[in-house]
């Protein structure tokens, strides 16, 4: 004769289950970062625009120049455009920092954009071809 095994109920499985799947329908999976910029109306001709780069390390090049976030976010105006480019390694926390001090500063707009990996050395070498 045939040994059965218990596995539990059935329905009691079901619930489980359906337990599961509503929480799991529950999860919000947006991985936006709600960032208000200033909404008021600027002519294009009053706007700057800054490219600078986020190192792992946390500091901002910014043309041929070194700069903490803090000095960085005193540069930005209500009229700058603000394209930042994120090293790969750069922990989402300086990120968030730093997207933080844009949105105090109330900057026209911002662009976001993760950076192809680069060395140490090939970042300096970036640095020093820039420097006349």
């Amino acid at each position: 004769m045939r040994k059965r095994r218990d596995l539990g109920q059935p329905s009691d499985i079901a619930f489980l289950l359906i337990i599961f799947f509503l929480l799991l329908a529950g999860i919000n999976t947006t991985q936006s970062i709600a960032l208000h910029t200033n909404t008021s109306d600027t002519s294009q001709t009053d706007t700057t625009v800054l490219q600078a780069l986020l190192t792992q390390q946390g500091t901002i090049l910014l043309e041929d120049q070194s700069h903490t976030p803090l000095e960085f976010a005193r540069m930005l105006t209500p009229t700058t455009t603000l394209h930042l480019r994120v090293e790969a390694e750069t922990s989402w926390q300086q990120v968030v920092d730093l997207l933080s001090l844009t949105e105090q500063r109330q900057i026209a707009s911002l662009s976001l954009t993760l950076a192809e990996d680069t060395s140490p050395t090939e970042r300096e070498n970036k640095v020093r071809e820039i420097t006349p």
